[in-house]
């Protein structure tokens, strides 16, 4: 006979019964009768055709099938109830939900504004997450992307932004540090997460990391401890030249660690009001910062 579709009232009476042990503990977790509690679960043995449990006086036990299906429906309840509270929030909302992953340097000194301004015109609710982890736009992680690299895949809506400079920086705090001499000073460093980073190799490549005295997944992080006096580091010059009590040690910023910063979305979100706000607006606000970005503002000496 072929498996019947299971409806989610009969899983969630397994759920409870599973891990509650007997009817008599889903009865009260669930509020319903223990009629109704066997008449779901007979329902859904039957359309699978296996038993989920075996019954005792001691309880109800799972069956190897019943533990193996616990599995499969807790995590689909899991889902359920995170779609479900996105569903509640886009109500409240008119313009809707909008996802954004981004960067907490980006987020420290440039975009606030710019997404304050967008979201009360939209009447969006933003959800911004700056986790070190990449969210990946392909699986839904995130609606947006704000984010610096190279060339984004074609399967990615992208708008490119701007070029992004960096260079080394030292506190006011701190004299005397020139290129000849800087191996002489503490630096501060990106953890592993940072590894992919050209300035992060060119630090292994001078012999600098044997100076590192500090490490962190932040730039954020290493922003306040370079304005603190605790050692040179390379910053994006949106970060190193908005800070008076930084200068730079390297006024040229090298071209080897130059990249783009990008508005990135999926083909099917491009169209979607909110999300073609979202990238005018940024678009827009971004324009007068171009030369901060690329390092035309520098803080000297």
């Amino acid at each position: 006979m072929k498996p019947q579709a299971s409806s989610w009232d009969d899983l969630r009476s397994f759920l409870h019964i599973a891990r509650g042990g007997s009817l008599t503990a889903a009865a009260q977790a669930l509020s319903l009768s223990h009629a109704t509690l066997f008449r779901h679960l007979q329902r859904l043995e039957s359309g699978l055709g296996v038993r989920l449990f075996e019954r005792s006086r001691a309880g109800y036990a799972l069956t190897a099938a019943g533990d193996e299906l616990l599995q499969v429906a807790s995590a689909m309840e899991l889902e359920l109830g995170v779609v479900t509270r996105r569903l509640g929030s886009r109500a409240a909302w008119p313009g809707g939900v909008l996802r954004l992953t981004t960067t907490d340097t980006l987020m420290h000194a440039v975009l606030p504004p710019l997404l304050t301004a967008y979201q009360q015109k939209a009447q969006v609710q933003l959800q911004i997450n700056t986790s070190t982890t990449l969210h990946d736009l392909g699986k839904g992680e995130a609606d947006v992307a704000i984010r610096a690299g190279g060339r984004p895949p074609e399967t990615l809506v992208a708008r490119r932004l701007c070029r992004i400079e960096s260079t080394v920086y030292r506190s006011r705090k701190i004299g005397g540090v020139t290129p000849s001499n800087w191996a002489d000073y503490p630096w501060i460093a990106g953890d592993e997460s940072f590894a992919h980073l050209d300035s992060t190799q060119w630090l292994l490549k001078q012999g600098l990391d044997a100076s590192t005295v500090l490490r962190s997944n932040s730039h954020v992080h290493i922003l306040g401890l370079v304005k603190a006096g605790a050692g040179l580091a390379v910053l994006p010059c949106y970060l190193g030249d908005t800070e008076p009590a930084l200068c730079r040690v390297l006024a040229t910023p090298p071209k080897a660690w130059r990249s783009d910063l990008w508005l990135l979305t999926r083909p099917e979100l491009r169209q979607v009001p909110r999300i073609k706000q979202l990238f005018d607006a940024v678009y827009a606000g971004t324009r007068p910062l171009q030369a901060l970005f690329e390092g035309q503002q520098p803080v000297l000496d």
